[in-house]
């Protein structure tokens, strides 16, 4: 059967661990992906100041709720066009890849980045120079994990160097490290071009790339003339049929809820939930 977590911080509780933890065991999650510097701003220094001890403490307060943290997040821009920030934003990666064992992950996950330091759309991202330069940053981090013996986690998404299947496969191929693994979003990838091949990105993604696939992220939507993150249920994602295909590639698989709204969260998950379980 699949395995279902979520983002801790879709809950939107802050700087309180035991509430935090006791909600998500509530609600039958026993897997998470965990952000710092959302769920714990304050302890963690808005995730710029990660520590072996606050590692440690969370780490202990999700055994005691039988919760593990699936992914570790550290969503930095690897190509902040600004090189000093660039530079810290690498160095704090590599300091999460260094401390992950603590919080008990093995993965630590970031989105490529963009050439606009507020995310704005821009094309300069698909170039090849900027692609190949998220590459060798990229490199860059697997060479710590390697050292360190943890993962680093790559969510490709629109608007960022990697951006498709395509660029994901030429990420692999570059990089070529059983350290590397890729977090498949596929609505990340949607745009209005392929927006009606959401199955097929799915399916192919997992058929190229197998076990370098660590989790699927999974999330409502409708997408018009804009794309609109709904709450599960309410939009347009065919859950059994994504789970169905999923399940397929990977029985056992990791498949987190994404970018969930707050209201109707616990619906969400159930939901989610309940499918997983008619389709095993």
């Amino acid at each position: 059967m699949l395995t279902l977590g979520l983002r801790a911080h879709d809950f939107m509780i802050s700087d309180d661990l035991e509430q935090l933890t006791q909600t998500i065991a509530d609600n039958g999650v026993r897997v998470v992906q965990f952000a710092n510097g959302i769920s714990l701003p304050h302890l963690s220094q808005n995730g710029r100041g990660i520590s072996a001890g606050l590692g440690l403490q969370v780490n202990q307060m999700m055994q005691a709720k039988k919760i593990q943290i699936g992914v570790l997040s550290s969503y930095i821009n690897l190509i902040d066009p600004d090189e000093t920030k660039q530079a810290a934003n690498i160095a704090q990666f590599k300091q999460y890849l260094t401390l992950a064992g603590t919080y008990g992950a093995h993965l630590v996950a970031t989105e490529p980045g963009s050439l606009d330091p507020e995310f704005k759309p821009t094309t300069r991202n698909y170039t090849p120079e900027v692609v190949q330069k998220t590459i060798a940053n990229v490199q860059t981090l697997v060479t710590t994990a390697e050292k360190v013996g943890q993962l680093v986690g790559i969510e490709a998404g629109i608007n960022h160097p990697i951006h498709s299947l395509e660029t994901i496969d030429q990420l692999l191929k570059t990089v070529d490290s059983p350290n590397l693994k890729i977090i498949l979003d596929p609505v990340n990838l949607l745009n209005q071009d392929n927006k009606g091949d959401l199955y097929q990105i799915l399916e192919e993604g997992l058929a190229r790339f197998g076990d370098a696939i660590y989790a699927v992220h999974v999330k409502d939507y409708q997408f018009e003339t804009t794309k609109d993150i709904m709450a599960p249920g309410t939009g347009v994602m065919d859950f059994e049929r994504f789970f169905k295909i999923m399940a397929h590639y990977q029985p056992a698989g990791l498949v987190i809820l994404d970018e969930a709204p707050r209201e109707g969260l616990e619906a969400g998950i159930q939901l989610l939930q309940e499918t997983i379980e008619r389709i095993a």
